[in-house]
Parts: structure tokens; sequence; C-alpha cells
């Protein structure tokens, strides 16, 4: 998959063959990010996040779920959010 793309404050990107893009987030300080995955594909669309270096995810209750759209805001320490869906669905992390 290319690298990720940056622009204003925003990293995204596109969710490849696998279905499953794993980010890592530092988990040593408390962090605020606002983690968004836009899928058509609801049965399999979700975002899981870890706090053990992505050894074990979790589910999570997301703060905005739409036809398209799930977005998650996270204000606790993670080491790693798992998006999954579909091959050409969007993931991005502000």
């Amino acid at each position: 998959m290319p690298s990720p793309d940056i622009a204003n404050g925003v990293l995204k990107g596109t969710i490849d063959a696998t279905g499953v893009k794993v980010f890592a987030v530092s988990a040593s300080s408390r962090v605020n990010l606002t983690a968004t995955l836009k899928s058509g594909v609801t049965a399999t669309r979700k975002i899981e996040l870890s706090a053990d270096g992505g050894d074990e995810f979790f589910p999570v209750d997301y703060d905005v779920t739409t036809a398209t759209m799930l977005v998650l805001a996270i204000g606790t320490p993670i080491s790693h959010i798992r998006f999954t869906g579909a091959a050409g669905d969007t993931w991005s992390v502000r």
C-alpha cells in the first residue's frame, strides 16, 4: 500500500485488499485524535483500539455512525488503531 497522505494535520489512506489497516500511535502519552472510516459496507466496517502494542484490540462505541461513516474521538493512551472495511474504503486520523 502506498504511504498515507498528510495534509492540513490529517493523516489518511485507503484500505487495501486485506480489508485491514493498523495504525501505530505513541502509547507513552495521552493522545487526542479523531479516527474516521468511510465505508459503504456496514456489515464488516469497524474501528478498534489497542493499548498493548497491537497484540489485542477491543471494540468501541462510536461518536458518530452513519450509513457511510464511523467516527471515533480518542482521548486516552492507546498504542494502535485498527480499521476494518473493504478494499478502497478510506480511513483518516486527525
